[in-house]
């Protein structure tokens, strides 16, 4: 640069059609400096920031593809607490409570509420009942009683489920430790043990949980 030259883009800079500075582009070619002189933004924020629609990840098949099922024994460390019995009321207001005791087999607890991201994959699971997988099972629904501020709707879910009971209360919740759902819980009655759980991601993830729970799994 020449001494004296002004070095501040001004007077000697080329100038765009608007009268605003210009600086060289990627190409050789001149785009609008925007504010200091920096060149403008091709792609201004409030552009570049707008929403896109994407899909929910749990409709998304690679998504749910990377998910595993994460059972109470993971990395060595089992639940502190014992599997408790459950008590509350069914979906037609009458008292329901089921001992640990009076069960024979190993028993799947689902946590669900009438509207959630994949709790009706659960919900009609049960109701088909077409995976052979649930006869060697006993299935039970837990339903928080505040989120049941629907009861038509429970009644209407809980319908076809003729094999499964549905539980409405907040016990079954704090004391299975469950702040979500879907949620699964896999329990052995003769020991009050809680074997496996998860979040349920999918149908396929009953498979998996009763698979890790019983021993059969990797």
């Amino acid at each position: 640069m020449e001494p004296g030259r002004d070095q501040r883009a001004g007077a000697d800079s080329p100038e765009s059609p608007t009268g605003a500075p210009e600086s060289p582009g990627a190409a050789g070619e001149h785009v609008a400096a925007g504010e200091h002189g920096r060149p403008a933004d091709p792609d201004p924020p409030a552009r570049r920031d707008a929403p896109a629609a994407q899909l929910h990840p749990l409709d998304d098949p690679e998504f749910v593809a990377g998910l595993r099922t994460v059972p109470s024994t993971a990395s060595g460390e089992h639940v502190t607490w014992s599997a408790s019995d459950l008590s509350g009321t069914r979906p037609d207001g009458s008292t329901v409570e089921i001992g640990l005791d009076s069960l024979d087999r190993a028993t799947l607890l689902v946590f669900l509420t009438t509207r959630c991201d994949g709790c009706e994959t659960f919900w009609r699971g049960l109701a088909d009942r077409s995976d052979p997988l649930l006869e060697t099972l006993v299935t039970i629904v837990a339903v928080k009683a505040s989120d049941a501020a629907d009861i038509d709707e429970v009644r209407a879910l809980a319908e076809p489920l003729t094999a499964t009971e549905v539980v409405l209360g907040d016990r079954a919740w704090s004391d299975y430790r469950v702040t979500g759902y879907p949620f699964l819980v896999l329990v052995d009655p003769s020991t009050r043990t809680v074997l496996a759980e998860t979040v349920g991601f999918g149908w396929s993830d009953v498979a998996a949980t009763v698979a890790i729970g019983l021993g059969s799994g990797t």
